[in-house]
């Protein structure tokens, strides 16, 4: 009877140690099956495309592909990399053409779409919807992203440069489209051009230097609410100090005093987005998640006073946090916390060379490690199995007796 008992007590032990081994590592899920580009039977994007089931996922290995990708079904395109995975196409027409909802494009450099009687695209979206565009770099084309008669989506973390027209061309009554930490540069006439179609919503985009920052008519929505995009041409004042333009530009109620960009930081088994305004060129970002610090060099016009302005969640940065620029404490700094994230804004004087930002953190307790738990669950088994020995031993002992 007490053997029952304690092989029961053993096993309900052994699934609970499984259950919270599987909790610990919830974010390891299998990799769906991919189509890669290029292999045997799957030379060009265009062949993955036409052999891929709808849902499936084509990764392209670094290359440049000259071609012209038709993409009718729903698929998830994802390059190796954006700087060395690059599909030319030819000046023959869009580059990457799709025309179906449902679509993911993502690691690549989209380029030389044009040519022929039409304007052509870099990448041209036509009657879909819930697609994501992100992480491209679109250049020299006619439109480096256009949109028509499509809903939905989302176009993030691209850079769309050096395109003979417009930088993003949206018409046809596309709505609902949200587009977020771009950048819109050296355009030749418009970096946003937009005709039929008001309910697009864009913020947290730079618009830098294109020859007329954006035309649409009606108008879209060039903030979120509270805050807009940044725009180099944009001269207003920022008296109260938060990173935010005192006056509109525009059509933009909250034009940013400073580029924006957007950090990931993997803290444990959590993902926190950690977001910089600064009038400084923001570079060399790093998280050392043992000492709690976060780093980046900053650059401007020696003699210029230069600010940044940090957004974190207040799951990673609490008020108690420290900055430093060069190791020593800005001349200023205030924070002040808004609903569920904690605003951080400080100046300096820039210098000739990069100047080093340090924000220490006081970082939340981190889980256990997977790796820790299954150690911890294996110490467990071996001590239980040999309690089991012993008793096993001492039963025997005492009915030979």
């Amino acid at each position: 009877m007490f053997r029952e008992g304690f092989f029961k007590a053993v096993t309900l032990i052994i699934i609970m140690i499984v259950m919270v081994g599987a909790k610990c590592n919830k974010d390891v899920v299998a990799t769906p099956s991919a189509i890669v580009v290029p292999s045997l039977g799957y030379e060009t994007i265009q062949k993955a495309i036409n052999a891929a089931s709808p849902g499936e996922v084509i990764r392209v290995t670094a290359r440049t592909y000259y071609e012209n990708p038709v993409v009718n079904k729903s698929v998830s395109i994802i390059g190796e990399n954006p700087a060395t995975t690059i599909v030319d196409g030819g000046r023959k027409g869009h580059v990457i053409n799709i025309v179906s909802s449902n679509v993911v494009v993502t690691g690549f450099t989209i380029q030389n779409g044009t040519g022929g009687p039409y304007p052509y695209s870099g990448i041209s979206m036509y009657m879909c919807n819930f697609v994501v565009i992100n992480n491209n770099l679109l250049k020299e084309n006619y439109y480096g992203l256009q949109l028509s008669n499509s809903n939905n989506s989302e176009i993030f973390d691209n850079v769309i440069m050096n395109n003979s027209y417009a930088g993003i061309f949206v018409h046809g009554s596309s709505s609902s489209n949200v587009f977020s930490e771009n950048v819109i540069e050296n355009n030749n006439v418009f970096g946003l051009w937009g005709s039929n179609s008001p309910s697009n919503i864009f913020y947290h985009n730079n618009f830098i230097n294109n020859t007329s920052q954006w035309q649409a008519f009606p108008p879209m929505i060039l903030d979120n609410g509270v805050e807009g995009n940044y725009w180099s041409d944009y001269i207003g004042s920022d008296a109260d100090l938060d990173g935010i333009g005192n006056s509109p530009f525009a059509g933009d109620h909250g034009p940013l005093m400073g580029m924006f960009t957007n950090f990931t930081v993997q803290y444990g088994a959590q993902t926190y987005f950690l977001s910089v305004i600064c009038n400084s060129t923001v570079s060399n970002f790093e998280f050392d998640k043992v000492t709690g610090k976060i780093s980046f060099d900053a650059l401007g016009p020696n003699g210029t006073i230069g600010f940044c302005r940090i957004t974190s969640p207040t799951t990673l940065i609490r008020s108690d946090y420290r900055v430093s620029v060069d190791d020593g404490a800005p001349p200023y700094i205030r924070n002040w916390t808004a609903s569920t994230y904690i605003y951080g804004y400080f100046l300096y004087l820039h210098t000739s060379i990069p100047q080093k930002v340090t924000v220490v953190l006081d970082l939340p307790k981190n889980e256990a490690p997977p790796l820790l738990v299954y150690s911890l669950a294996a110490t467990m088994l071996i001590a239980i199995a040999l309690t089991i020995i012993i008793l096993v031993k001492k039963e025997r002992k005492g009915k030979t007796k």
